[in-house]
This record gives C-alpha cells, structure tokens and sequence, in this order.
C-alpha cells in the first residue's frame, strides 16, 4: 500500500566475551536467554546465561571454570549497548532432557579473599578514605559522590566481618549506598544520589504491568541514638524526625559507639531514613531498556498520589528468544524520607 506508514522494528542485540575473547558470534545459535541483575544497597549484580547444549560442549571442551571473567552488553541494533560489566563464574547448571545449561556469574570478586572474615582498625580515617582503602586491596577504582558528607573518625574497627559486610554496614549507618561494579567501587551520598535529575518520564503507554506499595508497618516517626562520653561518664543522646510527618508514632531507639555529637546525630539522621526507605515503592515492567539501571531516578506519572520521583533499587534486564527484550525495575519513592534534627 503507498500510503501505509512503516515503523523502524527495534532489533534485540547481546555481545558476550569470555576470558577476553568475544564469543558472541559462536554462541549466538545456542543462547536462549540472557537476564542481567543489577542492584544497589551492597548486594552483587548477577548475569545469568541460559544456552541450549544438545551438541554436549558446555559439558565438555567448553566447560566453565569458576572464577572465569564474563562481559555482557545488551541494547538494540543500531543503538548503544548497556555495557553490564565483568562478571566472575559463580554457579554452573545442567539441566535436561533436553540438556540445557546455565552460567551465573556474579559482579562482586568471588575469590577467597574478597569474603574472608577480617579484624582491623582504621585510625583517623574519614568514610570515603575507609572506603577507599578497601578498594585499592583489590585493584578497585573508588567512585564516591562529588560532594559527599565525609565524616572523620578517630578509629573503626572491623570486626570479625568480610569486607563486603564491613563497608555495608559503613554505608546503612551513615546514609550511602554501597555496591560494586565490574572493577568499581561505588560509594555514593544517598541524598546526593536522590537529587540526580531523572533519566526519563514513564507513564501509564510506556508500561506492560505496573505495582505500588505504600505501608506503615515498621516505619518510624523518629530515631534516638545514644552513646555514652568517657569523659562526662554521661549518656548522651541525639535524635530526628522524619519530614514529612508519618502516620505511625514509632521511635527507633538504639545505643552505639560513637566519637562525638557530630557521628551520634548522623547514625540518628540514617537510622531514620534507613528503615523509611521503602515506605513507598513501585515494580513496573517495560519493554527493554537499556539506560534503566540501579541508582538512576525515574520520573512516574499518571499515577495520581504514586506521581514522583523515583530510585532504581533494582533493574532486571531479560532477552529471551521467545519473548524479546523486557526490563523490570524495582524503585522507591524519593523525597519520603527527609529528616529534621
């Protein structure tokens, strides 16, 4: 028909290279799906393969090896792939009949070393200089926010915790998120990632499904942090609010070690808005998207009362050979956990 409008079909694309080598073109005949993970709060970033093996060779000559190093980038034809990272084999299945095989692999170093219980004390260090140090242990490049609230302390000790654990406990305590991707270490101020402008507006026309959540239950009004100062011998206490005021009368009383005022009232600040987080969520899935990632703001609208700004908490991206290219995102409302001292 000459007068019948034609519309560019967007053309899944992945680009898989292992130990170095791009092994796309020699696995494209054999790849039934492809699901990158990619998640904030501390927690690894994950890529699952998932390859048909009727020809046997994943089961032989071409067997993994844990620790091995996978690339992955997925996108479209045409456009900038997402560049996903290096990722370490962790997790080999075969499953059948028919033999299929499964490669999971894990953003996060899986060596020994990475998750060996450690004991040690950091002497007047600042947060982002602990975090640091950490990183250049492994050959990580360290990426902090550009302005971060960077507190000094005389000592943190490191007790008994891998160093996974030791910075996402340093990270809940005082309002950062943790993760690590590829060969970076990412340490960022939440409230300066939260004010990060959003990637794109998505309503109702862009979504295949869509949930909200709003809850009360284990959200706080306040936080008290307490610590006791040697020198007084006196317990000393600091508190915040949450602001916006929130339904529930709750307090979230805790005492901790802390160095000075300064370190007490910023534990209060965090406490507050670590367990406020999730107070109000959103899920939503979308055809494939590649600039949707973990930490990246969205704008939602279309949604009356759930309208906003909103952090990636987790993103799933997911190519399947039956179904194309899908993104599920998992993301929590900003600006719900303000709090005043």
């Amino acid at each position: 028909m000459s007068g019948a409008l034609s519309y560019a079909v967007r053309s899944p694309r992945w680009a898989i290279t292992y130990a170095g080598v791009d092994i796309s073109a020699d696995i494209s005949a054999m790849v039934l799906g492809i699901t990158y993970t990619d998640r904030l709060g501390g927690n690894a970033g994950e890529i699952e393969v998932h390859l048909e093996d009727h020809q046997k060779r994943w089961q032989n000559s071409w067997f993994p090896q844990e620790g091995d190093v996978v690339s992955v980038s997925i996108g479209y034809d045409g456009e900038p792939l997402l560049p996903c990272g290096d990722f370490q084999v962790d997790e080999i299945e075969l499953k059948g009949p028919p033999d299929t095989f499964y490669l999971r692999c894990l953003s996060a170093y899986i060596t020994p070393r990475f998750r060996t219980k450690n004991t040690f004390g950091f002497e007047n260090q600042s947060l982002i200089q602990i975090a640091t140090s950490v990183a250049s242990k492994y050959g990580l490049t360290i990426v902090a926010s550009p302005k971060p609230l960077d507190p000094t302390f005389e000592r943190i000790t490191q007790s008994q915790e891998n160093d996974l654990q030791f910075l996402q406990r340093l990270a809940a305590h005082h309002s950062y998120e943790f993760s690590i991707r590829g060969n970076q270490m990412v340490f960022y101020d939440r409230a300066t990632l939260d004010s990060n402008p959003p990637v794109m507006t998505l309503g109702r026309a862009n979504m295949l499904r869509f949930l909200f959540n709003s809850r009360t239950q284990r959200i706080v009004q306040s936080s008290q942090v307490s610590y006791f100062e040697p020198s007084s011998k006196v317990l000393i206490s600091r508190a915040a609010v949450a602001s916006p005021t929130v339904p529930t009368g709750d307090i979230l009383k805790t005492v901790v070690r802390c160095e000075n005022g300064q370190q007490a009232q910023l534990k209060a600040n965090s406490a507050v808005q670590e367990t406020n987080l999730l107070r109000i969520t959103a899920e939503v899935d979308l055809p494939g998207t590649p600039v949707l990632c973990a930490g990246s703001n969205i704008a939602l609208t279309g949604f009356g009362a759930y309208d906003g700004t909103y952090t990636i908490e987790t993103a799933c991206h997911q190519l399947v050979r039956s179904s194309g290219y899908t993104t599920h995102i998992d993301a929590r409302m900003v600006g719900q956990i303000n709090v005043s001292s």
